[in-house]
């Protein structure tokens, strides 16, 4: 009981020290206007703090040296814990925390402090024998989705806020290119009105005539893209603008009839301007356009022209109102974007937050763990981006739009940092679960090449015997039971590796394989009890060994490579998974299959004529014929797979 009392009391002291710790946290975290009259009060804490833990680290080793003999079990968790503190420098931190108060050096204080509640969080964790929880591959694949979907949800809001602060840090700026697009859009207007008036006018006079108007609307076309790639704000809009088509027009003169790529949004992480979508539907409708009139067809080619004429009307609409409304902000505009500033930056810290409490990946085997300085990734750089966030809101309150767009774009830039970490982590994950399901598979069939050659030995010496003696004794008899069992027990191995592959869902050649060669092996087993050890049993198992022999080939081979997802991928998944074989491999395993195929068929024709053996034959001539089908649509299945990419 004294015992109990004694590390009942150590975990209390831990615990409160961590309260303080925390409080103190809160306190850093006010704001910079309010902290002023904190500074003395925040420094005498922090000291307060240090000291209570240096006393705690004491008492470690005290009330460890008086419970090494009674309690040695006790003894070392309390040594453990007292290592544990000491590597990991928490009252070194803390002294260091209260040097950082003392020069006003708040965040990275602030920051400091989260390291050393964590530390306190595992060494009660370790007092109380709690094991820090631990998130399996799958656990991990799934939190890290999620995070990256709310974080991309983050940064296209941010990258709507940093756009609009630019817009206000340089509103004559603003007004001029908007006026340019305006002026620019209006002389579209006339040339597009002019097409449609012109393809009136020349609906019956020939190919020809249609066609000199499709090379007009491909003209407009082009200069619609230019100014589209304009007004998103595109890289590329300089080069668009010299009048090269990017796709361009065949040297005959006629428009491509490809699927262009200016015809998608610029840039699907970059929020759409006014214009930009209406733009993108107009130059939709003017390549349709372009086509109709190129087969001759002018009635459906006017009705795209009028389509996209009334889509740039729309694209000027938004123009104007967004002139408008940039000519008209009132004084409190930089405060209303402040606030939803800090209402991103929220939503923002809820996802570092939810990283912080999440359960640590498992430590691999021989990997040594620390999971109270373990971070998830992109956890760091999002703590950044808040802190970019919050500069930014600041900024935007007190009237300078230039230096918060600074700090917004450094939040995006640190936000697209945090989705590379999350997503080169997910990759590893997605190849790490690929090889583990690559070696499962390997072990099975190895187990089950292994005994399938010795089934197919012991049936060769069983058919010596039965040749030259005629019939065979109890022993042998039992032998021939006791392989077609085997046989039995090889295809419910085969089974197991079809249900893995299932799970797996990304391989279209394997398990079809796999279930072929099951019902060779219940075919063999059937033979076998059948006292039949002729050729056909034999080539029977000899044609299941090769298989089997293929298959592990097949997957030693994926092993090496690694990334099973390069060159094009065997199966589709979801979810991003990792096919576990690419299409090469998958292709060279079916066209094995296929040499098989035609060997075994030769080899049945060739013991046609034996009378005991004709209906047998057929059976394998019936089997030969369905392989040779699902051959066929498994390899267009990945064909269009492929195409479909």
């Amino acid at each position: 009981m004294v015992v109990e009392n004694r590390l009942s009391f150590l975990t209390m002291a831990i615990i409160a020290t961590l309260v303080s710790v925390a409080n103190l946290g809160v306190l850093v975290a006010q704001d910079d206007a309010k902290r002023s009259d904190l500074k003395t009060e925040l420094g005498v804490r922090q000291r307060l703090v240090e000291r209570k833990m240096s006393e705690l680290e004491t008492k470690l080793t005290v009330i460890a040296e008086k419970l090494r003999e009674k309690e040695p079990e006790r003894a070392k968790l309390l040594v453990a814990a007292y290592q544990q503190s000491k590597e990991r420098l928490i009252t070194k931190k803390m002294a260091k925390i209260s040097l950082l108060l003392d020069t006003e050096k708040y965040q990275e204080a602030d920051q400091l402090l989260d390291e050393v509640i964590q530390n306190l969080e595992s060494l009660i964790r370790l007092l109380t024998q709690q094991k820090d929880q631990k998130a399996s591959k799958k656990d991990q694949e799934k939190m890290l989705e999620r995070w990256k979907q709310q974080i991309q949800e983050r940064l296209e809001e941010q990258k709507s806020q940093t756009k609009d602060t630019e817009k206000i840090a340089e509103k004559d700026k603003t007004i001029k290119n908007l006026e340019a697009q305006i002026k620019k859009l209006e002389n579209l207007i006339g040339k597009q009105t002019e097409v449609i008036e012109n393809t009136d006018a020349k609906s019956n006079a020939g190919l020809r005539a249609l066609d000199g108007v499709a090379d007009e609307q491909f003209e407009i076309r082009k200069q619609t893209e230019s100014l589209k790639k304009e007004i998103s704000g595109s890289e590329d809009a300089e080069s668009a603008s010299d009048g090269k088509p990017s796709d361009g027009k065949p040297s005959d003169g006629k428009p491509s009839d490809g699927k262009p790529s200016e015809g998608k949004p610029s840039s699907q992480s970059e929020p759409a301007q006014p214009g930009q979508e209406a733009l993108d539907k107009a130059i939709e409708h003017q390549k349709k356009a372009e086509e109709k009139l190129g087969t001759g067809k002018p009635d459906d080619a006017k009705t795209e022209e009028e389509k996209a004429l009334a889509d740039m009307n729309q694209a000027l609409s938004e123009i104007k109102k967004e002139k408008r409304r940039i000519e008209t902000l009132p004084p409190e505009a930089l405060q209303q974007m402040a606030e939803e500033q800090r209402r991103n930056r929220d939503k923002t810290m809820d996802i570092l937050e939810e990283m912080k409490k999440a359960p640590k990946p498992e430590e691999e085997p021989g990997e040594q763990a620390d999971s109270g300085n373990q971070k998830q990734p992109g956890q760091s750089k999002m703590d950044q981006a808040g802190e970019s966030m919050k500069g930014a809101s600041g900024d935007l309150e007190n009237q300078d739009p230039k230096e918060a767009q600074e700090k917004q774009k450094q939040a995006e830039k640190q936000m697209e940092e945090a989705l590379e970490e999350i997503e080169d982590r997910l990759k590893q994950l997605r190849e790490e679960t690929r090889q583990e399901k690559l070696a499962r598979l390997e072990a099975r069939f190895k187990e089950m090449y292994d005994r399938q050659v010795i089934a197919g030995v012991m049936t060769v010496e069983l058919d010596d015997k039965l040749t030259n003696l005629k019939s065979l004794g109890r022993r042998d008899q039992l032998l021939m039971l006791r392989i077609s069992n085997e046989e039995a027990e090889i295809s419910e191995l085969g089974q197991q590796a079809y249900d893995l592959l299932l799970e797996d869902g990304t391989s279209i050649v394997f398990p079809e394989i796999v279930q072929d060669l099951k019902v060779d092996l219940d075919r063999a087993s059937e033979l076998l009890a059948l006292e039949r050890t002729g050729q056909l049993t034999q080539l029977l198992q000899k044609e299941i060994e090769s298989t089997i022999a293929d298959l592990i080939d097949a997957l030693k081979e994926a092993q090496n490579e690694g990334g099973g997802g390069g060159g094009g991928g065997g199966g589709g998944g979801g979810g991003g998974d990792q096919p576990l074989l690419k299409k090469s491999a998958e292709l060279k395993v079916l066209r094995i299959q296929q040499m098989r195929l035609n060997r075994r068929t030769k080899k049945v024709e060739q013991l046609r004529g034996q009378e005991d053996l004709e209906k047998l034959l057929d059976q394998e001539a019936i089997s030969a014929a369905q392989l040779q089908a699902k051959l066929l649509e498994m390899t267009e299945r990945i064909m269009e797979k492929e195409n479909d990419r």
